[in-house]
């Protein structure tokens, strides 16, 4: 009778072994499915924060409008500098868009990650 007792406790043993192995493995597949969809919800955050710093720095690169040049009169220095620089924040801001979106969607995961209190 004591081979039965003990041949019982250990199959609630093992049964309570695999549900809580269970248990892990769904919580990982949970967390796994909240954090594929914070990053597809970050993706539009990112490139709206891209589109806001844009509009920012526009606001503080904008110069004066200047007085109408004549005709053989080449451009000053100075709007030849914002000229370069724009073009090169045109060619610079889609690269750093990217970058800037994997950031975000990995602070996102990181937050949705910690243990809820």
């Amino acid at each position: 009778m004591r081979r039965t007792d003990l041949s019982l406790d250990d199959e609630i043993a093992e049964v309570e072994r695999r549900l809580t192995e269970r248990r892990v493995r769904l919580r990982a597949l949970s967390d796994e499915a909240r954090s594929r969809v914070t990053v597809k919800r970050a993706a539009p955050i990112a490139l709206l924060a891209a589109l806001a710093v844009g509009f920012a720095a526009s606001r503080f690169v904008r110069r004066p409008p200047a007085p109408r040049m004549m005709a053989g009169r080449r451009p000053t220095t100075a709007s030849r500098v914002v000229q370069v620089v724009g073009a090169v924040a045109s060619i610079l801001l889609p690269r750093l868009i990217g970058p800037l979106q994997s950031v975000v969607a990995q602070w996102v995961q990181q937050r949705m990650r910690r243990p809820s209190v």
